[in-house]
């Protein structure tokens, strides 16, 4: 929100992923909304661009609701409660057809409610002015060089962490502190050392008043903390030029102050309107209910290859509920915003998924990523992570494919600790393995034949079939190796393989024998709760 009002992309982080979804918006997130209207068939109401429309009362299939949707243009917004992922389908088929914006309405979420926060969020929005110096909220830009006009001197403005985000262009001299902190986003590392030592940035951490600096090499400086009640939000400096700082320097120099901490609050509070909506719209593509090109378009992701990054806590038990994912989400989101890259973080189902957009000559970014975020959760928040990276994505349409395959990864036994950040690229065999054993559960028929009745055997009788024919794969059907990994001679592992033939009908030495069950067989070792799953049935005999 800002001078120009409330935009949709503003009013879906307000009211949350969680109970509004964007079917189709072929106008963008950027469309200004300006009045919040009932829609009622009864009467004639009319409806013009930057209307919310509220379609109370109407169903998808409604001639009414086609009606409705085929006369506004895309500037106008309408909401509709969907019951099912079938409402879903027709009512994104009509935005499409008739080139409308519409929103799927969550049933949970009730109209009054929505209603409400609507009518709040525009009322609050048509309220933001610039302030009396006509200086625009949230252009620091712009107040950096109303200040510098002021104060006849050239301004800067740095974050809590001394990072520069602002400064004056009026055409001050300038010197070598000034060149190198806008040069670098980062004053000189001399200057720095020299404000702790002499204590200056102690005592401005602690001054409500503006503090005077004298640096050995550079001009006098007025410099004052930027709060935000009792949190530091940055720094405001002003260098003198023209004519000395004075008392009145310093006075307008801590009014400027309480500008810009207005100004970096409400910065504040719209990256995290922004970080919400992002979250959302990656949850709901995540579950295949977001529209692609929406997705695409307000992620970052439009004409870019990127790979989708998913983490999990390794410990037994459920699933962590939210907000116990809530550090972890915020830690992945600050390593991603800190890695120069536009991308977007969630949680859902347990685990945190973050998109990250990668360059042909960084292809390997997103695994040492995964690598740090897995070592500082263990440090900071004692979390022991296991992480999965997909492989490349060119469409936010591939999303959900792309989670499933992330997770197929996850649910892999760890069974080397090395193995704890695991990359499609490079675990593609382990990969296709656990999407077969996926087949292998919805269709349980597959899982029958002489290898079934081979484990059913072990299980009951003691024996030790499986372990033979599968040291016997592993090795690649050298008898010598394979007698050595299960410690009898190769005559009597080859005897074994003979009894498993004639009782099992498992003929090694037949190609696609030797397939299937080789397949079965590493699907029964990875995953032995398949057992489980296996109809009694009595070994074959001849």
């Amino acid at each position: 929100m800002g001078a120009a009002g409330l935009t949709l992309d503003t009013f879906l982080g307000l009211v949350g992923g969680d109970f509004v979804d964007v079917l189709h918006s072929p106008a963008g997130l950027d469309l200004p909304v300006v009045a919040v209207l009932i829609h009622d068939t009864s009467t004639a109401v009319q409806i013009n661009p930057g209307d919310l429309v509220l379609g109370i009362g109407l169903r998808a299939a409604d001639p009414d609701t086609e009606r409705l949707v085929a006369e506004v243009g895309p500037e106008t917004v309408l909401a509709f409660k969907i019951h099912g992922d079938a409402e879903r389908a027709r009512l994104r088929a009509l935005g499409e057809a008739y080139g409308a914006t519409v929103l799927a309405i969550s049933p949970e979420m009730s109209w009054d409610q929505l209603h409400s926060l609507a009518r709040t969020s525009i009322a609050s929005a048509a309220a933001t002015v610039p302030d009396e110096r006509g200086v625009p909220f949230g252009d620091l830009f712009a107040l950096a060089n109303s200040a510098a006009a002021m104060l006849e001197g050239p301004v800067i403005i740095d974050d809590e962490r001394m990072e520069v985000i602002a400064f004056s262009s009026l055409g001050d001299p300038i010197d070598e502190i000034r060149e190198h902190s806008i040069l670098h986003r980062r004053p000189p590392r001399e200057f720095m050392d020299w404000c702790e030592s002499t204590g200056i940035l102690p005592r401005v951490r602690q001054s409500l008043t503006p503090v005077r600096v004298v640096p050995p090499d550079g001009a006098t400086r007025l410099v004052t903390a930027i709060r935000g009640g009792s949190d530091i939000l940055g720094y405001l400096w002003v260098a003198e030029a023209k004519h000395k700082l004075d008392q009145h320097s310093a006075d307008l120099l801590a009014e400027t102050a309480r500008v810009a901490a207005l100004q970096l609050l409400r910065s504040r509070i719209s990256e995290d309107l922004d970080r919400r909506l992002r979250s959302d719209l990656l949850r709901n593509a995540l579950a295949g209910r977001a529209n692609a090109a929406t997705v695409q378009s307000h992620l970052g992701l439009d004409g870019v290859c990127f790979r989708l990054v998913a983490f999990v806590p390794d410990r037994p038990g459920p699933a962590p509920a939210t907000p116990e994912l809530r550090p972890l989400e915020d830690l992945v989101a600050l390593r991603v915003e800190a890695s120069r890259r536009r991308g977007a973080v969630t949680s859902c189902d347990g685990r945190i998924y973050a998109t990250f957009p990668v360059a042909d000559r960084t292809p390997d970014e997103p695994a040492r990523l995964a690598r740090e975020i897995t070592g500082q959760a263990d440090r900071q928040l004692h979390l022991s992570l296991r992480a999965a990276i997909s492989g490349e994505i060119a469409s936010a349409a591939q999303l959900a494919e792309a989670r499933r395959a992330a997770d197929r990864l996850l649910d892999l036994p760890l069974l080397d600790e090395s193995r704890r950040v695991l990359a499609f690229d490079d675990s593609v065999a382990d990969a296709i393995l656990s999407e077969i054993t996926e087949i292998l559960r919805e269709r349980p028929r597959l899982l029958q034949g002489g290898v079934a009745g081979m484990v059913v055997s072990d299980r009951d009788c003691g024996t030790e079939h499986l372990a033979s024919l599968r040291a016997f794969f592993d090795a690649g059907g050298d008898l010598t190796a394979a007698g050595r990994a299960v410690y009898v001679h190769r005559n009597t592992l080859k005897y074994r393989l003979t009894r498993i033939r004639d009782i099992f009908g498992i003929d090694v030495e037949d190609p696609a024998q030797r397939l299937v069950a080789q397949l079965q067989v590493a699907a029964f070792t990875a995953y032995p709760e398949l057992l489980a799953e296996l109809p009694a049935a009595p070994p074959r005999t001849q």
